[in-house]
């Protein structure tokens, strides 16, 4: 006969009171032991608030899912009652397609990473996360049919904290970029031909930033996104009266290190006074002729699932600013009076 499990036993009789007792037949002689067929699995686990939650709502690829023509049996050693209701007493083998799964303790966890700050608490890569369950043949109202422990991955279908991950990822709202608007504009009132315009955005969305928290199953989870790649859509149409090449392409702007001001991120250098129309390098981009150009920014983010201290990638994450517009036009005359 096993002997049930010594972390189990104080806590058994927490779960339950016991119930009454309707016997499943007279011992001895024609005596009928309890058969419980096609009973659902139960899962009770700890939520993120350290209470006990039960369910039997569980995925078909888990290792607590039920196994139909697995049955479990154990020999009671005082009366009871099986999940279905069946009583039995002392002597009786009951035996069940159903397990009751029983989580030992909460998970630990580590301190969730700030807003804006990077992740500094690391227990290791998610896949090592494993919680432990102890297991009951058809109840856990009875530490007769113990049947040891298992440890689940995080990756379970059961406890797996990815699909709500997704679905943090698919909401996530960031600071929004805004196109930097160059000086000219307020001067001129547009860009300027061949004059080269400085691609930014304001300083406060290049950061650091954490997503909503979900929770899931014991899990409290955040994503945590750190700005990696800068890059600007620019769109050109030249006025037909005044014709001039199109543009209509990407400029590379941030794929590293770069300094932000008070005013732009990144900083604007000293521009020279004119430069070739098109892409003149990293951030910089000179219209060719009078019309009218669109500007958009596009962050790509690297996006790291913290889940009570583990950690996972996920994918890329972009997000893009609202499209600026702006008229281009050529100086006909420069008043230099003082």
């Amino acid at each position: 006969m096993r002997r049930p499990h010594p972390l189990v036993v104080g806590s058994l009789l927490l779960l339950t009171a016991p119930s009454p007792i309707a016997w499943a037949g007279e011992a001895g002689s024609g005596r009928t032991d309890p058969v419980v067929r096609s009973g659902s699995n139960t899962v009770t686990y700890y939520d993120h608030n350290g209470s006990l939650r039960a369910t039997t709502n569980i995925p078909g690829g888990s290792t607590m899912a039920y196994r139909s023509g697995s049955p479990c049996s154990y020999t009671a050693t005082r009366p009871g009652t099986t999940s279905d209701g069946q009583g039995f007493i002392a002597g009786m083998t009951i035996t069940s397609d159903r397990r009751v799964y029983v989580e030992y303790s909460q998970i630990p966890t580590s301190e969730a990473p700030g807003p804006t700050g990077p992740i500094t608490d690391d227990l290791g890569p998610l896949q090592r996360a494993r919680r432990l369950f102890g297991v009951y043949c058809d109840s856990a109202r009875t530490a007769d049919g113990y049947m040891g422990t298992v440890w689940v991955s995080a990756r379970d279908p059961f406890l797996d904290p990815r699909p709500t991950a997704r679905t943090l990822l698919n909401n996530l709202q960031l600071i929004r970029p805004e196109i930097y608007t160059n000086p000219v504009v307020d001067r001129w009132g547009g860009l300027v031909t061949r004059y080269p315009t400085w691609l930014a955005i304001q300083p406060d969305a290049w950061q650091p930033q954490r997503s909503n928290v979900a929770h899931h199953r014991g899990w409290t989870i955040y994503l945590h996104t750190t700005p990696r790649t800068m890059q600007f859509e620019v769109n050109f149409t030249p006025d037909p009266d005044r014709p001039s090449p199109a543009f209509s392409g990407v400029v590379d702007c941030v794929n590293g290190p770069a300094t932000a001001n008070s005013i732009s991120f990144p900083a604007m250098p000293a521009l020279p006074e004119q430069t070739e129309p098109g892409v003149n390098g990293p951030c910089m981009w000179t219209p060719p002729g009078p019309g009218t150009v669109t500007i958009q920014a596009r962050i790509t983010y690297t996006v790291t699932l913290w889940v009570n201290g583990y950690t996972d990638a996920m994918p890329d994450y972009t997000w893009t600013s609202p499209i600026a517009t702006y008229v281009t036009g050529e100086l006909t005359a420069v008043n230099t009076n003082e």
